[in-house]
């Protein structure tokens, strides 16, 4: 008797359910009515969490429908046509009915509960086909120059070249003055631009044109700011936002594949990042020397010279200075703004799988009248992300990273104002001098050959114990250099 009671109950449960499911039908009748009074509350309430508009995050979607309820009439009806369903999803034919406008053909995609998850006619409007054919269509070889990813460009009517840094962490293109001189940039107004620590303003400049490869990018926005190094400026996001990106560290090669079915066919499992900032953010994992394990999210930002930073919001929250023994201070600059940082190694650093040992990052100092700047916990810098060939595919909010060669290289490292950090080939080189105040660094130049630290030959510092002996040595060390084709002994002084 209880067995058939359960049965019953059981039956009648599933045809509650299936009454209470809302139609495909209904849910296309709510979106007409909502479409027609212009309504984003009422079309909010039929949309599926990971609804989207083009290469938009879902936190965007209310922008996105305020832009499209604005740039067309109002609207006549919406008929619906056939369905099909592919792997869990109602794929259904519809049309769009304007006033004094002709009509628009479209899909929209239902989730298995009938909820919206995007709608082809809006993704057209801003160059996106979620069921085109993936091709490459560009193929652009770049080099590394200061530690960045550098490829060349034109800009507007200008012919020549001009050598930008690619920065995933930029959500648009900057200029040096100069350079902006010579591409004929025409200032439109000023902006307020985001930059680590803060923000300023900033001259911008509408309807630029960017000429990379075999493409053109159209009605390109970007900054005019003072710069000092060997590029003319840097982007980003333009690529990211018109291409499925992809990085090659080993071929030296950025290739551009256009939006749509895109099929990944390396090993490495996806990765779903956050893009309500205009930036891909991750989520990492960051263990400290005292056990202090913490999850942040951070940019993935190909611009920033360093492995991590974490910025001084996400430094006070969670009291990582105290975690964190000091190899050095120093001062970070973006965009012209400075904030000062300490750095540190730190046991491990994860992200999707991948962890890294002995990982040098920095903590940005944390200003008590500037606290709400950050819009992430830090930024994954170069140094790490160089050692993974990555795809980014806007569209689907997906990041692939596939180890490369540079995988296994041994990290930078600090020890008494020297960054000593070692190549392809496993020797161990001077990149960055901090203590310009010892007499013996004036001596050394950037890119010297390190053959020996006190006891320890360069090869014995593959290994992080023989480093941290190094440092925790309270003595001078003496170390010898190959230095324009000659040897040089200088010697490293302890506080």
């Amino acid at each position: 008797m209880k067995k058939v009671l359960l049965v019953v109950v059981v039956l009648l449960a599933t045809v509650v359910s299936n009454a209470q499911k809302v139609t495909v039908t209904k849910t296309l009748k709510a979106f007409e009515q909502a479409y027609q009074n212009k309504d984003y509350s009422a079309v909010k309430e039929l949309l599926a969490p990971e609804f989207s508009v083009g290469y938009g995050d879902p936190s965007s979607n209310d922008f996105y429908f305020k832009v499209i309820f604005k740039a067309f009439p109002d609207l006549d009806s919406l008929q619906e046509g056939k369905s099909v369903v592919v792997k869990g999803e109602t794929h259904t034919a519809v049309r769009f009915f304007f006033k004094g406008k002709e009509a628009k053909d479209s899909e929209i995609v239902f989730n298995k509960d009938n909820k919206m998850l995007y709608v082809s006619f809006f993704d057209s409007l801003y160059k996106v086909d979620r069921n085109a054919e993936v091709k490459k269509v560009a193929s652009i070889p770049f080099e590394m120059i200061g530690g960045g990813i550098a490829l060349k460009i034109k800009l507007n009517n200008a012919d020549k070249e001009f050598l930008m840094k690619f920065d995933t962490g930029a959500d648009g293109m900057a200029l040096n003055p100069d350079s902006a001189y010579k591409a004929g940039v025409v200032v439109t107004n000023k902006k307020s631009a985001s930059v680590v620590g803060g923000s300023q303003q900033v001259e911008y400049s509408a309807n630029n044109t960017i000429r990379i490869g075999n493409q053109t990018l159209t009605h390109q926005g970007l900054v005019i700011f003072p710069r000092s190094d060997e590029f003319d400026g840097l982007f980003g996001a333009n690529l990211l936002r018109n291409f499925i990106t992809e990085v090659n560290f080993d071929t030296k090669t950025i290739n551009l594949y256009n939006f749509g079915k895109f099929v990944y066919e390396g090993k490495a499992k996806p990765l779903f990042f956050d893009y309500k900032i205009g930036l891909p953010v991750v989520k990492m994992n960051l263990t400290f020397a005292d056990k202090k394990t913490v999850e942040g999210d951070f940019t993935f930002d190909t611009g920033a010279g360093y492995n991590l930073i974490a910025y001084g919001p996400f430094n006070h929250e969670f009291n990582l200075e105290e975690s964190l023994k000091p190899d050095y201070t120093s001062t970070n600059f973006s965009l012209g703004h400075q904030t000062k940082i300490v750095g540190g190694t730190i046991p491990n650093i994860a992200i999707n799988g991948n962890d890294f040992k002995n990982v040098t990052i920095a903590l940005q100092e944390y200003q008590e009248d500037n606290q709400k700047w950050a819009s992430a916990d830090g930024s994954l810098g170069i140094e790490l992300i160089k050692r993974f060939n990555f795809t980014i595919d806007l569209v689907h909010k997906t990041l692939y990273l596939e180890p490369n060669k540079n995988y296994n290289t041994a990290f930078s490292f600090f020890l008494s104002g020297l960054e000593l950090s070692f190549d392809n080939q496993n020797n161990l080189i001077v990149k960055k001098i901090l203590k310009a105040n010892n007499e013996d660094l004036k001596k050394v130049t950037i890119g010297a050959k390190v053959i020996q630290i006190g006891d320890f030959e360069a090869k014995d510092l593959l290994h992080s114990e023989n480093i941290q002996k190094l440092k925790n040595n309270k003595e001078s060390i003496d170390v010898i250099l190959e230095q324009n084709s000659q040897s040089l002994l200088i010697t490293l002084k302890k506080k």
